[in-house]
């Protein structure tokens, strides 16, 4: 193992002894940390075809209820044993229905079809299986207390004994003692507790103090270990940082649409300078060797998290340590 600083050393040590009882922790087959690979028709107009052709490679996935009622409901998906043997993350449909332009066709999509609470509650009903992660249907005009009481009200009326529930919560302001505070008053027994990237703060720093602030006070608040799941966060970098200061699951498109290598992120364009003229000969053949490729590179990337744990050699995320060192007055 390198030899660092004393300094240095007991603080990766001290991080790595932090993140202990998490890794530990089981949810859908999988220890902590989780990578989550996100499917949407937001965005993806070939959703259909793009799962199908990359379903065996995730080994844990997102899909949303509103793209399993419109887009996803087909025997060859539903019934193939690459999704009933499957463990899913099942998103509440509201990031679907936002009605921004589609990417990929440049079509409005603001004609979107119905979808309602009763909706969510139906399809989850009809799409949930034993182990499966539900998403609360989140609202963030609503305060932090009323968008609890929604979500569990819900969960309720889902009526599935084996789901996991994901709270899914907008701060909207409120300090991480404060949420910390109300989400132990009220939801004190939930499984899961989500926040999106967008809304823990800018830049990584912000995000990262928030993130362990509301890891210390809920551990001292429950007295129990509830994993944090960070929305819309899927970048090799920004999970390590924010993995390391306290946040469990992850997960995102970014895998759709960029370039992962070395732990970094690039265009997708740089793809092509990387890999054998062979596989880009065919255009969808070159996309799924691209997804194969970021698959690979994050499953790599959470099992060396899980190593540094372990082990507390910090060499393989020194340079992220040391960002997270640097940041001292602000993190620790």
């Amino acid at each position: 193992m390198p030899r660092y600083s004393s300094n240095f050393q007991q603080f990766a040590d001290r991080i790595c002894a932090s993140r202990q009882q998490a890794i530990q922790i089981e949810i859908g087959a999988q220890f902590l940390p989780l990578l989550v690979y996100s499917y949407s028709s937001r965005g993806f107009s070939d959703l259909p075809e793009r799962y199908i052709a990359t379903r065996d490679v995730t080994p844990i996935q997102l899909l949303s209820l509103y793209d399993l009622h419109y887009h996803l409901d087909r025997p060859e998906i539903l019934q193939a044993p690459a999704f009933t043997s499957t463990v899913h993350f099942l998103d509440s449909g509201m990031y679907e229905t936002r009605g921004l332009i589609d990417t990929e066709s440049n079509r409005n999509q603001t004609d979107q079809p119905l979808w309602s609470q009763e909706m969510y509650v139906e399809s989850a009903r009809k799409f949930a299986h034993n182990g499966d992660i539900i998403v609360s249907y989140d609202n963030r005009s609503l305060s932090v207390i009323d968008q609890i009481q929604q979500g569990l009200s819900l969960f309720k009326l889902i009526e599935q004994q084996s789901i996991t529930r994901d709270l899914l919560l907008h701060p909207n302001g409120a300090s991480p003692e404060k949420l910390a505070n109300t989400i132990a008053e009220l939801a004190p027994d939930i499984d899961i507790i989500g926040l999106t990237e967008k809304d823990i703060g800018f830049p990584w720093f912000i995000a990262a103090s928030y993130i362990h602030q509301l890891r210390t006070k809920l551990d001292d608040n429950l007295g129990r270990y509830i994993p944090i799941h960070i929305f819309g966060c899927f970048d090799p970098q920004t999970i390590a940082h924010l993995f390391f200061s306290g946040a469990d699951i992850f997960d995102g498109l970014a895998w759709m649409r960029h370039y992962f290598h070395d732990g970094h992120s690039f265009s997708d364009k740089e793809f092509e300078y990387s890999t054998s003229p062979e596989q880009l000969l065919k255009p969808w053949e070159a996309a799924q060797n691209l997804l194969r490729n970021n698959v690979e590179e994050l499953e790599r990337l959470r099992t060396d998290l899980r190593y540094t744990v372990l082990t507390r050699d910090s060499s393989l995320f020194k340079e992220c340590l040391e960002n997270i060192k640097a940041s001292v007055t602000i993190i620790i």
